[in-house]
């Protein structure tokens, strides 16, 4: 009884003027609470990882909060995309619809005469790295927002369409590599910008919602009504304002306005 009462004694006293001091093994992070049937988020998971307030920009980006030590859902991430769940419909499950619809997938594939089924349990869907040079060597990143062909080594360059991030045509190819399909715009002007890259398909679908000396914050579940007014104001750190006086009520009766039916991109 001694030895414990000691035990215990020196136990408090190391919690008292050690605070990281822990006895029990951390659990190992993971998102399975998060992920729907079906789903791994192994790429996810790597990315929203890191601990550290200085890591927090990443956790927001891929839809968790870890404040508590464990994750919880933070809808202005990737989680709460449909990029997160794009491998949920049955005819979007093998290797060959692979090449858009989760593009870091093993025997992705171009060739639909290759195609083979994607076990369940093993689904990603669109991850981090069909959009950022995740598996690539810090020194051999020409941009942080790439095209990555899928099926290929993600740890070579050559593998990689590096798009230049002050440059709106470039942004909007980033996004068409995948969306063969524009909104058909409504008002011919908005439509005429978004062809000349004046308006990029980030300012809408990625509104910034925070800046820091480091980063410009990004909605990374890629919805413009939900994300009212960051959405329709060009948001934050975008020299360019859309609507920036409009009120919530006004932003939601106009989208309805704005965005038509879906037709092929033209090609110029």
């Amino acid at each position: 009884m001694r030895k414990f009462v000691l035990v215990l004694f020196l136990l408090l006293i190391a919690w008292a003027f050690f605070p990281g001091f822990t006895i029990f093994q951390e659990s190992e992070y993971s998102l399975k609470n998060l992920a729907p049937e079906n789903y791994s988020y192994v790429e996810a998971e790597g990315c929203s990882s890191c601990k550290g307030e200085e890591n927090q920009f990443m956790h927001r980006a891929v839809g968790v909060d870890r404040t508590s030590g464990v994750p919880v859902l933070d809808k202005r991430g990737w989680l709460s995309s449909v990029h997160s769940r794009s491998q949920s419909h049955g005819d979007r499950i093998n290797t060959a619809c692979a090449r858009c619809h989760a593009p870091k997938a093993k025997g992705a594939t171009r060739n639909k005469e290759e195609a083979k089924p994607i076990p369940k349990g093993t689904w990603q869907g669109v991850t981090c790295g069909a959009c950022h040079p995740a598996s690539l060597e810090r020194s051999k990143r020409k941009s942080l927002v790439i095209n990555y062909a899928s099926g290929t080594d993600p740890t070579q360059t050559e593998n990689y369409i590096f798009r230049n991030r002050s440059n709106g045509k470039e942004m909007n190819a980033l996004c068409r590599f995948c969306h063969h399909e524009s909104h058909d715009l409504l008002i011919e002007a908005m439509q005429n910008t978004v062809e000349s890259g004046a308006l990029r398909c980030i300012d809408c679908h990625m509104a910034a919602y925070a800046v820091t000396d480091q980063h410009v914050e990004r909605f990374h579940n890629f919805k413009v009504a939900a994300n009212i007014p960051n959405s329709c104001s060009g948001g934050i750190g975008r020299s360019m304002s859309c609507h920036d006086k409009g009120s919530r009520e006004w932003f939601e009766r106009k989208l309805p306005f704005v965005k038509g039916p879906r037709q092929e991109w033209s090609s110029d």
